[in-house]
């Protein structure tokens, strides 16, 4: 996507792909340079495992809007973000607006057929608000909720 369609968006869409340009950053900043227990704490209430919850925010378009914006700007950068980066910039653009919202962090063993029995673990996040997956839901599949973090 080219950064023009962005800016040739409606004002709100707008507003929403500037906040998660900026969002994005700092979580890329987090990442890359800081302990994740450093800001650990501030992702949410940590619980093993997935927090479940049947919250769902009444405005569905808003929640569309939020994943485009995270998504359009990746697509922009190169897919520079990680799965992570992206949970922890649409939560912060969630609870800026009081939506009730989980970051998941799930891993699975990276094992097949005839791969040796050390091949190491994979690691994904993907943000939930109620029932429905907004980030990070297309990669999920065989891995298992480690830890969440909730906001409501």
């Amino acid at each position: 996507m080219r950064a023009l369609t962005l800016i040739r968006q409606p004002g709100r869409r707008q507003r929403l792909v500037l906040e998660a340009f900026r969002e994005l950053c700092h979580a890329w900043y987090l990442v890359r340079f800081k302990e994740f227990r450093s800001y650990a704490r501030d992702l949410g209430d940590p619980h093993p495992g997935a927090f479940e919850t049947t919250e769902l925010h009444e405005d569905t378009e808003f929640l569309r809007d939020v994943r485009w914006s995270i998504e359009a700007i990746n697509r922009t950068g190169g897919g520079r973000y990680t799965c992570l980066m992206q949970g922890m910039a649409g939560k912060a653009m969630l609870n800026k607006r009081d939506v009730p919202n989980t970051l998941i962090l799930g891993a699975k063993l990276k094992r097949e057929d005839g791969a040796p029995k050390d091949d190491g673990m994979a690691a994904h996040a993907w943000l939930r608000t109620g029932p429905v997956i907004l980030l990070g839901g297309d990669a999920m599949a065989g891995y298992v909720p480690v830890t969440s973090y909730h906001n409501s």
